[in-house]
């Protein structure tokens, strides 16, 4: 049985999912396909100015497949880094425990936040960091940073390298890799003002030629009319 046959094409949301659909099921490459990363609403105009308080963001579900604990491992020994973690999970008493008693003064639980209250932590972060561990295609957590010119921090695992621009709009490192999370955290520590604002500069960019609406409609309606045509 080979479902494709039914299709008239695929609509994906990154080129990893692309892949991995074309790897386990050949008979879909000969299908006419699109790539079209999730998109944002508002998209800021202008580059944020490097904040006062560099303190580096995490927000999301405490759980082992976001790779969480890797990034505790990664700031501890960086005590000058400020981390403040928003979300909650089934590991969120592990998490803290191993805060705890590593006394590490630099981590800070923020629990669950919505609404204004989340989008203006993300605005006002230094950086947002995804360390996740298993296959993710296109974080609205990168989204939402871009939206508002924050950089960010990726692993390279999933659709995360597709946006996340190396010295562009952030840094990626090691899937699972707490010492090459430490390296890239203590790079981005380190920018000064102007390369800052580069990469705030960078992430808007990226948002307004891939993530916004405007780019998103257009191509979506021209892949079903190339349907319709024929």
């Amino acid at each position: 049985f080979n479902p494709a046959k039914y299709i008239d094409g695929f609509l994906y949301v990154s080129n990893f999912a692309r892949d991995i659909q074309e790897k386990y099921m050949p008979a879909v490459k000969n299908k006419p396909n699109i790539t079209l990363y999730n998109f944002s609403t508002s998209i800021a105009n202008q580059p944020k100015a490097m904040p006062k308080d560099k303190y580096f963001l995490f927000f999301g579900r405490l759980s082992y497949e976001k790779g969480v604990k890797t990034l505790l491992e990664a700031f501890n020994g960086l005590p000058e880094c400020h981390l403040k973690i928003v979300g909650t999970g089934p590991k969120e008493d592990e998490l803290k425990a191993f805060v705890e008693s590593n006394g590490m003064k630099n981590v800070e639980f923020l629990g669950y936040k919505r609404g204004k209250e989340l989008q203006d932590l993300v605005a006002n972060a230094y950086y947002v960091i995804v360390p996740s561990e298993w296959y993710e295609n296109n974080p609205m957590t990168i989204i939402e940073a871009y939206s508002v010119g924050t950089p960010v921090i990726g692993a390279r695992i999933g659709g995360i390298p597709e946006i996340v621009v190396e010295s562009e709009t952030g840094f990626q490192f090691e899937s699972g890799n707490s010492i090459d999370l430490k390296e890239a955290v203590v790079k981005a520590s380190s920018l000064s003002v102007e390369k800052y604002t580069s990469y705030s500069i960078g992430t808007i960019k990226f948002a307004q030629d891939n993530l916004s609406s405007d780019s998103y409609y257009p191509r979506l309606v021209d892949f079903y009319e190339s349907f319709l045509k024929n």
